[in-house]
């Protein structure tokens, strides 16, 4: 993830003076497993607010020093000090806080993963503190003295294995918005996501064939026996696709072949071969999860490994899981 200091810089697509601020970053704040924020960690730039405010200060002091009037020149430089005392307070807000990763719960792809974390306080407290990955997900915190608060943040998960967004904003522009303090923090938050879960294939037979002698027969999805066609689903193979019945129709269908029937006890990540790996994890998925709602015992069969049948959160959990890491389940 590109860093704030990197956006903040107009350094954008990866050029080479952000590639130079991110590791410049990455060597002075290292992912932790627990940051308390100092002056190494803290960056500090005025708003456009402050910008102006500044501006208009030197302005003021410029006009007093061209007609010497002292009372001009005491309004200039009076808002000059409110500057620097807002700078002073803005870091000292962030200074001391202590920022550490809890726990993740798992969830599936293209849903939000919620990340929780543990923020405490020093014993200036804090005021109007920011966290999050994207201006969407940011979660605002105050704390008292030594104050200790739990920050749920969500994140979208794009797809299954380990999630880790990387760093996070910390970030506040306590007190008057003219000073924006910030930092940017790795701590080796990460989530498991598993397979977003998607309809088993409903094999919707053609009308020729469904007269012929496929009709009212039982088939599982195999590689040994043509058994006929159905309707084609995204992600399967070319070579399946029937190109004869096609031409005749202009529809897409898929040739099945017959295997023996298999346990009906068992998800068996064999009995898809042919389909493309993430649309067979997603279809496995969905079947783990309608089983474990009818409360029926399952077991899940995977190249080298196997979960024997059972049922109820844990069992769902462990197999959900061999999914995720998939191919790395073993």
């Amino acid at each position: 993830m590109t860093t704030g200091i990197r956006q903040k810089s107009g350094a954008h697509n990866g050029g080479q003076l952000g590639s130079r601020i991110d590791k410049w970053v990455e060597k002075r704040l290292p992912p932790v497993e627990e940051a308390t924020l100092s002056h190494r960690a803290i960056f500090v730039l005025p708003t456009r607010w402050g910008v102006g405010f500044v501006m208009l200060g030197g302005l003021i002091i410029l006009t007093g020093i061209n007609y010497q009037n002292s009372m001009i020149l005491a309004v200039g430089f009076f808002l000059i000090s409110i500057f620097v005392v807002n700078i002073l307070i803005a870091y000292r807000n962030m200074s001391g806080l202590a920022i550490r990763f809890h726990r993740a719960a798992s969830c599936f792809a293209d849903e939000l993963a919620g990340f929780e974390f543990l923020v405490t306080a020093s014993e200036h407290g804090a005021a109007a503190v920011q966290l999050g990955w994207t201006p969407d997900s940011y979660v605002t915190l105050d704390l008292d003295q030594h104050g200790q608060r739990r920050a749920v943040i969500e994140y979208r998960c794009r797809k299954r294995g380990w999630l880790t967004p990387g760093r996070m904003l910390i970030t506040s522009t306590y007190p008057m918005g003219l000073i924006r303090a910030w930092s940017w923090q790795d701590l080796n938050a990460k989530a498991l996501v598993y397979p977003r879960p998607a309809p088993q294939p409903q094999f919707k037979w053609s009308a020729s064939l469904a007269e012929g002698e496929g009709k009212g027969d039982s088939y599982m999805v195999g590689q040994e026996d043509f058994a006929g066609l159905r309707t084609y689903v995204p992600g399967e193979p070319l070579t399946r696709i029937a190109w004869k019945k096609y031409a005749q129709q202009g529809e897409l269908y898929s040739k099945e072949f017959s295997q023996p029937e298999l346990d009906p006890d068992w998800i068996d990540f064999d009995a898809y071969q042919g389909m493309e790996t993430e649309l067979r994890l997603s279809t496995l998925c969905a079947q783990i999860l309608e089983l474990e709602q009818k409360g029926t015992p399952y077991g899940l069969r995977m190249p080298g490994w196997a979960c024997g049948p059972g049922s109820g959160l844990e069992h769902r959990n462990k197999c959900l899981t061999a999914l995720a890491k998939y191919p790395d389940h073993v």
